[in-house]
Order: C-alpha cells, then sequence, then structure tokens
C-alpha cells in the first residue's frame, strides 16, 4: 500500500506488479479540514476515510491514499494549489476516486473534482462524509462527482467496487445521491445504521501514514504518542447548530475490540495516549464504567481524553475514568446563559455545567470546555453571563484557556433553517458553494442576532481578552509557557509512567509542538501582512450585514 507523500514517480509506475482484483484500484482522498488551524498539532488520521480503506483491505482490493490536510501542514506547496499535491498521479490506474474530510468545504471538492475529471473523463468519483451528506444536492449539482456516499460509507464503497467490478449498475446501490440523465436528483433507498459487527475492527492506519500522524501532539498531550479511536457512533442530543450524520442512536463498540485496538497501537506503534473523537463518548454512564474498569484490569496504563455532555458524567464516575487513565474531557457547554442554552437545545444548565467542571477538576482530569455566541437570542448580556461563567471557573487549570466562538450554521441544522427564514442567508445556494469556506468559529460567522457585527465582534474580542487575563493571573507558569509556545503540553505528565520508550516521544513533543507552533505563527504573520483582504470577498458579504 502506498501512503502518504507519494513519490512524483508514480506516473511512471509499471502496471507489470501483482495482479490487481479486475484492476479495482481505489484512490482515496482525503480533503482539507477547514475547520482546522494550522500547525503540525493538527495532524490526525482521516478516521472515517481509514475505516473505508480498511473494508477494501479486508476484502483484497488495492488501492492507494493520500490525505490533503496532512500534505498541506508537512508539505505546503509555494503556490497554494492544492492539486501540486495530486498532479502526479496517473488517474488512469484507478477505477474509483473517493472523496471525503472531516469539514470539507464545497470549493476544495468542485475544484479538485473537476481537475480530476480534466485528466480522466471515465474515472468513477465519490465523495462522502458528513458535509457531503447535508448538501448532497448541491453537491451533485456543483462538483464533477457521479454521486455522494450518504451517512455511514462502509458498505457502500465496498458495493460500489463489487458493482463495478461486475459491471452491474452502480445506481442500484442503496445509499447514493446523483443526477440521471435528465438533470434530476435521484436518491436510492436509505440503508440501516451500521451495528458495531459490521464495521472494521480497526481502522486502516497504515495506509495513511500513521507512523507521522502519530507525532501530532495537541492541546493537552503528555507528550506521547497519539491515536485517534472511536468508542461509539451516534449522538442522541438536539443542539440546533448540529446534525451528527451517524444519527442519534449510540452504537458502542464491543469492550474487547477497544482493548484490542489499544494494545495494539500501544505495542506497535509506540501509542500511549488515545483521543476518542465520538461525538458523545459512549453515551452511558454504564457502558464508560464497563470500558474504564476492563482498561484498569488490563493494565493498559495509557493516557487518554474524551468529549461529552455534562449530563453523561458524575462524580463518581468521573474518579473511575481518573482512574483508567483520563486525563482530560472535554464539555460542550456552549453558553453561561441559561436563556442561550435553552434556545440551543443543549438540554443543561449552566449549575449542571459548573457542577460538571468542579468534579473534573477536583478529581484532577483536566477540563475542556466550548463556548459558542451568535444565536438569534443573543445579547450583551447573554455573551456577559457566559464571561461571568468562565470567570467564575478561571481558577480551574484548563487544557487550554477558553475562549468565545461564533457559531457557524451548518447546513441542513435547525440553525441553518432558521438563518434562512430569517433572510440573514438569502442565498442557501450561494452560502454553501462560497460563502462557508470563508467562515470559521475562529473567525466571524453569520449574523443572527440583533446587535450589530462591530458591537457583536468587539464584545466577544473583550470578554476573550478579560477571561485569558484573569486564567494567566491564576496560573503564571501557564503565562510563562505560552511565551516559548509550550503551553500545548502537560508537563506535569511527561515523566508520568515514564519508561525508556517514551524518550524519542517527549523529544519529538518538545521540538514539534515548541518549534513548530512559533514556525506557524511567524508564517502567519507573513501572511497577514504580505495579503491585503479583499473588500468584495463572500467572507464580507456575509458578516457585514
Amino acid at each position: 500500500m502506498k501512503t502518504l507523500s507519494i513519490s512524483p514517480d508514480r506516473a511512471d509506475r509499471s502496471k507489470s506488479g501483482r495482479r490487481l482484483k479486475s484492476d479495482m484500484r481505489v484512490l482515496f482522498i482525503g480533503l482539507p479540514n477547514s475547520a482546522s488551524r494550522p500547525g503540525k498539532a493538527g495532524l490526525f488520521l482521516p478516521l472515517g476515510l481509514a475505516y473505508l480503506s480498511a473494508v477494501l483491505k479486508n476484502h483484497g482490493y488495492e488501492y492507494d491514499c493520500i490525505d490533503l490536510h496532512t500534505e498541506e501542514i508537512l508539505h505546503p506547496t509555494h503556490s497554494g494549489d492544492l492539486w501540486d499535491h495530486l498532479s502526479h498521479f496517473d488517474f488512469s490506474y484507478y477505477a474509483i476516486v473517493a472523496l471525503g474530510g472531516v469539514f470539507l468545504n464545497m470549493t476544495d471538492l468542485r475544484y479538485i473534482s473537476q481537475k480530476i475529471r480534466n485528466r480522466n473523463q471515465d474515472l468513477f468519483q465519490i465523495v462522502g462524509g458528513q458535509m457531503a451528506t447535508v448538501m448532497a444536492d448541491l453537491v451533485v449539482k456543483n462538483t464533477c462527482v457521479d454521486c455522494v456516499g450518504l451517512y455511514e460509507g462502509e458498505q457502500i464503497i465496498l458495493e460500489l467496487v463489487q458493482t463495478l467490478q461486475e459491471r452491474g449498475d452502480w445506481r442500484k446501490i442503496n445509499g447514493l445521491k446523483y443526477k440521471n440523465e435528465e438533470d434530476k436528483i435521484v436518491e436510492t433507498p436509505t440503508r440501516a445504521k451500521l451495528q458495531p459487527n459490521e464495521i472494521p475492527r480497526m481502522p486502516d492506519r497504515e495506509s495513511w501514514g500513521f507512523n507521522i500522524l502519530r507525532k501530532a501532539f495537541p492541546k493537552g498531550s503528555p507528550g506521547r504518542y497519539s491515536a485517534v479511536v472511536f468508542a461509539s457512533r451516534g449522538c442522541p442530543f438536539l443542539c440546533t447548530f448540529c446534525k451528527p450524520q451517524s444519527g442519534k442512536e449510540i452504537r458502542t463498540r464491543a469492550i474487547d475490540d477497544m482493548i484490542f485496538e489499544m494494545k495494539h497501537l500501544k505495542g506497535k506503534w509506540n501509542v500511549q495516549y488515545i483521543r476518542f473523537f465520538d461525538e458523545v463518548f459512549i453515551g452511558s454512564k454504564n457502558k464508560i464504567r464497563e470500558l474504564c474498569n476492563r482498561m484498569i484490569e488490563e493494565n493498559l496504563e495509557i493516557f487518554w481524553e474524551c468529549q461529552t455532555q455534562v449530563r453523561l458524567v458524575d462524580k463518581e464516575l468521573i474518579g473511575i475514568m481518573k482512574d483508567a487513565g483520563c486525563i482530560s474531557i472535554n464539555y460542550g457547554i456552549e453558553s453561561g446563559s441559561d436563556s442561550i442554552l435553552k434556545e440551543m437545545k443543549k438540554g443543561i444548565t449552566v449549575e449542571l455545567a459548573h457542577q460538571a467542571i468542579e468534579s473534573t477538576r477536583e478529581a484532577g482530569i483536566a477540563p475542556g470546555a466550548n463556548f459558542l455566541v451568535g444565536f438569534p437570542s443573543e445579547t450583551t448580556e447573554t455573551i456577559k453571563q457566559t464571561r461571568d461563567f468562565m470567570l467564575s471557573l478561571s481558577h480551574v487549570n484548563w487544557v487550554s484557556p477558553p475562549e468565545i466562538d461564533f457559531v457557524v450554521p451548518l447546513p441542513d441544522t435547525e440553525l441553518f433553517h432558521t438563518a434562512v427564514e430569517m433572510g440573514v442567508i438569502d442565498d442557501p445556494k450561494k452560502y454553501v458553494v462560497e460563502a462557508l469556506s470563508e467562515l470559521g468559529k475562529h473567525v466571524k460567522s453569520v449574523n443572527l442576532t440583533k446587535l450589530s457585527v462591530e458591537e457583536l465582534t468587539t464584545t466577544v474580542a473583550r470578554v476573550n481578552l478579560q477571561t485569558r487575563r484573569d486564567f494567566y493571573l491564576k496560573h503564571p507558569f501557564r503565562f510563562c509557557l505560552s511565551l516559548v509556545g509550550l503551553d500545548h503540553l502537560r508537563h506535569d505528565l511527561i515523566f508520568h509512567r515514564f519508561s525508556l520508550s517514551q524518550v524519542i516521544p517527549i523529544i519529538e513533543a518538545l521540538a514539534w509542538v515548541g518549534v513548530g507552533k512559533h514556525m506557524y505563527r511567524f508564517e502567519n504573520w507573513i501572511t497577514i501582512f504580505s495579503k491585503p483582504r479583499d473588500p468584495n470577498s463572500v467572507f464580507k458579504d456575509y458578516i457585514c450585514r
């Protein structure tokens, strides 16, 4: 299997090697994650695509993989053109191109699919993932892909390869959306959600350059090689700004399989930091307790983090999680205003969130929290309530100082439809196809509030400055570390459970996080001062409403 950074001689490679399964070779392309900040700490395995390639691997099919998100971080092109990472491929060598991404944007997808189509008119293109699913109609109308694979793609990709291999009609495959000869959108019958035993036991990390990806040292890292892992799929909550493609039902993997995967990661890759990427970690107190007890019994001695909802933990359970190696829990709190939480349909209260954070802190686990503003009922008063909530917890040694981000209405969410009804998004197609790629929670979004854009942005900036200053006054050592770019690491854990196998990871963590962070900070300065903003950009069209 070829992995990341495929050499330019690919175009000249002979086909005389081992016979392929009816030449049904697939090229997986991971598109950049437009919601991620730059830098080596932003490296991560494209987990959805890795499960898809695992299916083909288990059935003996040949494929290649390239993740443009990783390529852009490790080998940024001077031209800034994504196609530079793909132009050396001989696309006649493949039968299918499968595209996907954590938070792909339409601009990248449209551009890459068009370039591939220009290179090979007959090459079958399919795209999948959460964003592709929720804006499937626009994808098939505005890009050169042949179809969108809706929701989970493991069975779809296998059936597609088998169908094309047998020269069958791919339009009869369930779970697809495509445009027919009459230019009409067709959706085939929906597939049932996959049960854990229908999903590969582990994702295919080897084919995605995991030897490099394990060296991501994100915020809160204990200086160990890390891996992203799913423990479950699904989210039962009703937040207006989110619509997970994995559905409302929590489907938890077998405990034996999770233990097997963690042992495999530790034994083969020296991974001792697991980052559970569930939308809501397992979703069951009993299941979390069962997993934690097994981790303790097996003496795994692995650090791990997760994200969950404050209703799904309690003081006793947090203590068990700590004993099992948990070092960080990230909570989607979103607001310090009960009225805004009610509008979001979070199903929690400020008091409940406060209790969860304090219980986490008391257990010796570093909490993290997400905060969002920009909902229709948002006012300066509700933003101040969020500020007061953050200040009341500034004694907490957070994974990173909490800050308020701007909510982005994602396609097909309740918030998106609200924005359309309000007239804030007056052209949904233009918003999804053009504007969405320019928006982000770390900068600005569309303004759904009754506040002016200037008042909203300056209030948020002032609050973030106040809370950050208050945090660093109470944690001066963290401030000193931030000055040299080393505040990403959990220094109290670097030599905890230390062994000789951790010497190199610790050295790399200091180098990647310290030097790497400054490198990207310097590059950002150059970008800021060398590229004047375009006053006619689509971004400005939407933010200046």
